[in-house]
């Protein structure tokens, strides 16, 4: 049998279809839980979403059936040797596809631990292991723009726990690839990338004192601005997840879909606040 690769755009539209039900499942959870009253509302908020994940793809993916993105775009898993992932290699994935920057940080923070108790290293390695884990830990942000650089240009691998245990997307049937827009995403991709580098290299030269008031230039300058129409506010107003948009883009973007532009949390029309003297 023939294996085709899903492009970037199956890929895409798979997770965006997962992300859909899942959040509005969460959605839902959290209304029950309002209605009954829940005095630990604030704690199940925070552990719903996990919640949620691992139901879904307990009943999907470990019992090896397609998620309803999988279905929709007719793509299925497999592993970089082309064979169905096992259970194991699944929970492990559904493990660092939900804790996975919960276990980044605990593991970061027990080397340094480690290091700073050791006995054996002199003090001058100590502390360059200590800023050598201290910068993973900081730019963590920078290393997850490179994994998805790295996707837009290969199209293979779409979150870090794929990438971690080779688990790809293949397409039984080659009509239902989407390769319309494999160009376009490459281009961006590599723009990225290279934006990316850049960003390092700066970084590297900039002292920390320069950085942060580098950080602190730029957060001044563009706290007045919408992330939508990215023009200076207008009727300024609040999603209920705390980001401020214009009124007019806010409603107009959930009109097309009903969650947060820059968060993915869904939002309800009724819920935006409307700011009064906010500049």
């Amino acid at each position: 049998m023939h294996l085709y690769d899903a492009k970037v755009a199956d890929i895409l539209r798979c997770a965006q279809r997962d992300d859909s039900f899942v959040k509005s499942c969460e959605e839902d959870v959290l209304s029950i839980f309002k209605l009954l009253g829940f005095k630990n509302y604030n704690h199940l908020k925070n552990t719903v979403p996990a919640i949620t994940n691992i139901w879904y793809y307990y009943f999907t993916s470990l019992n090896k059936l397609q998620t309803l993105g999988e279905e929709y775009t007719g793509v299925i898993r497999f592993t970089d040797k082309n064979n169905i992932p096992s259970k194991f290699v699944q929970v492990l994935w559904i493990l660092f596809y939900i804790g996975g920057e919960s276990l980044y940080n605990r593991f970061l923070d027990k080397l340094k631990t480690n290091i700073n108790n050791s006995e054996t290293l002199t003090n001058h390695a100590r502390l360059k292991l200590i800023r050598v884990i201290t910068f993973f830990k900081e730019n963590k942000l920078l290393l997850l723009r490179l994994h998805y650089s790295l996707f837009y240009i290969y199209g293979k691998y779409y979150n870090l726990s794929n990438r971690i245990w080779g688990i790809k997307y293949i397409l039984l049937r080659q009509w239902l690839q989407d390769d319309s827009s494999t160009l376009s995403f490459n281009i961006l991709g590599k723009v990225s990338l290279a934006y990316l580098v850049y960003a390092l290299i700066r970084g590297m030269y900039l002292s920390k004192d320069e950085v942060e008031e580098t950080a602190i230039s730029n957060y001044s300058s563009s706290s007045t601005l919408c992330s939508l129409c990215t023009e200076p506010r207008k009727d300024t107003c609040a999603t209920s997840c705390g980001h401020l948009f214009c009124w007019k883009c806010i409603y107009e973007s959930l009109n097309y879909q009903q969650f947060c532009p820059i968060c993915r949390e869904i939002i309800h029309p009724s819920r935006i606040i409307f700011l009064q003297n906010c500049e």
